[in-house]
């Protein structure tokens, strides 16, 4: 997956570090003063005239915001101060509407330079979490297509299905210890599940440490042999992140060694662009190298990378789809911690059975909700709510729009308390403190540890 991404920019000005930024800042503002004194000697600052220097910190503002357009107005005026105090009769008399209007209008351009940078970085994060969900959806619906297309019949002798190999591999993660690597100790049966859909001849697994590959395999196929970390298509690979191939004409006429000694190159790169390890791939059969066989091995390492960067306690839960729905909720809760970001929690418990409402429930889930239904301690059915980027007044519009679909299919006048649900909700704490969220989930819903894990 590419780092570099049109919807990820939202930058006003390009970025330039805070030492430039400063030094800009005096630039800018001495380049105004001294076209005053060379253009106009008897008022540089054309404090009678129309002020040409304001110019100055309001271009300064508009780039750098409030503090540097105040600063850069600042040393408007105190040039004036010096300019009176040798002797320039102009400024004998103290203009002071202009020095007031000069500090109003670049704190207030300064001011709202802050305030829209602000909102676009709340957008950006949001946007971004929109992203990183529809690439888990797309991989996840590219991984069960596969699974169960044509492709699944070229693995000779496999009773396995993908999905399967992957709940296995899940399995063998949530049995190691909290410490260490885990792509390390997993480097083994990563390297044949790869090994296996790609009909891999010789490969090798490296880990990427800061950046750069590590020498020695983790794991290989054949008589993977030594491998240089400045291989060509191993840099390529590290600097664009994504999947990196000889062209097939390229080995028809064997020439792909004036290149790199490798066919193809493919990241354990996962959904938040952490870069964990790199497949490298020395020989495999003509006949599968083929942009099918390449997507699936690419779709593969990004969901292998995605169960290695799991949240440790999600992973310990036996069911996957609770495993899947505490890792989201640590994310919203990471999102509502660092980042000022909205979400909610709703539980609505079914005193009756009560079928006809859990469909209702799944056909009322929106695009960024996650469900999750469960049974708590009093016995009854659940469906835990998560609602990513969703205020209070959002999650009252929800359970407004559902109330109406309650009155439509279960007849005019009746409520959620008429059907027997009950509701539960909470609004996540943005002051990091999850105490709230665990009484809420294990005291009032009435779940355990084993059911979400936080």
């Amino acid at each position: 997956m590419s780092t570099e991404s049109p919807y990820k920019d939202f930058t006003l000005a390009a970025r330039a570090s805070e030492l430039a930024a400063w030094v800009e800042t005096v630039l800018l503002t001495a380049l105004a003063i001294g076209l005053g004194i060379y253009f106009v000697p008897e008022d540089p600052l054309q404090v009678y005239e129309f002020t040409w220097p304001m110019l100055a910190p309001l271009l300064v503002g508009l780039r750098y915001g409030f503090v540097k357009a105040l600063v850069s107005a600042c040393l408007l005026v105190a040039a004036l101060l010096l300019l009176r105090e040798s002797g320039l009769e102009a400024y004998q008399r103290m203009p002071g509407a202009w020095i007031i209007g000069m500090l109003v209008i670049s704190m207030v351009v300064g001011e709202f330079r802050d305030l829209w940078d602000r909102r676009l970085q709340r957008l950006q994060m949001a946007n971004e979490y929109r992203q990183y969900r529809l690439d888990e959806f797309t991989r996840a619906h590219q991984i069960l297509r596969i699974s169960h297309d044509r492709l699944e019949l070229r693995v000779a002798g496999s009773d396995q299905s993908l999905r399967s190999s992957l709940l296995i591999l899940r399995e063998r993660l949530r049995e190691l210890k909290p410490q260490g690597d885990p792509l390390v100790a997993m480097a083994q049966p990563i390297m044949a599940l790869l090994g296996q859909y790609g009909s891999l001849s010789i490969a090798g697994l490296y880990a990427i440490k800061d950046g750069q590959m590590q020498s020695r395999a983790l794991a290989t196929l054949g008589d993977m042999d030594e491998l240089d970390p400045e291989d060509r298509m191993i840099k390529l690979c590290l600097e664009q992140g994504e999947l990196i191939s000889i062209r097939e004409e390229f080995l028809e006429r064997g020439d792909q060694e004036q290149f790199s000694s490798l066919q193809v190159c493919v990241p354990l790169i996962d959904t938040e662009d952490n870069l964990l390890g790199i497949l490298a791939i020395r020989q495999m059969p003509f006949f599968v190298f083929n942009d099918r066989t390449l997507s699936l091995l690419a779709l593969l390492a990004g969901h292998v990378a995605d169960l290695l960067r799991s949240d440790a306690a999600a992973l310990q839960l036996h069911d996957a789809d609770a495993q899947s729905f505490s890792q989201q909720l640590r994310r919203s809760l990471i999102d509502v911690e660092q980042h000022d970001l909205d979400a909610s929690l709703c539980m609505f418990e079914l005193t009756d059975a009560n079928q006809e409402m859990i469909r209702l429930f799944a056909d009322s889930q929106r695009g960024l909700d996650l469900q999750i239904r469960l049974i708590n301690d009093r016995g009854h059915d659940c469906i835990l709510v998560l609602m990513p980027l969703t205020s209070t007044e959002g999650s009252r519009g929800y359970l407004t729009r559902l109330q109406h679909q309650v009155a439509e299919h279960f007849g005019q006048g009746r409520t959620l308390d008429d059907v027997g649900v009950r509701v539960m909700f909470l609004e996540v704490d943005p002051t990091g403190r999850r105490e709230g969220l665990r009484n809420f989930l294990y005291h009032e819903c009435g779940l355990n540890d084993q059911q979400v894990a936080i």
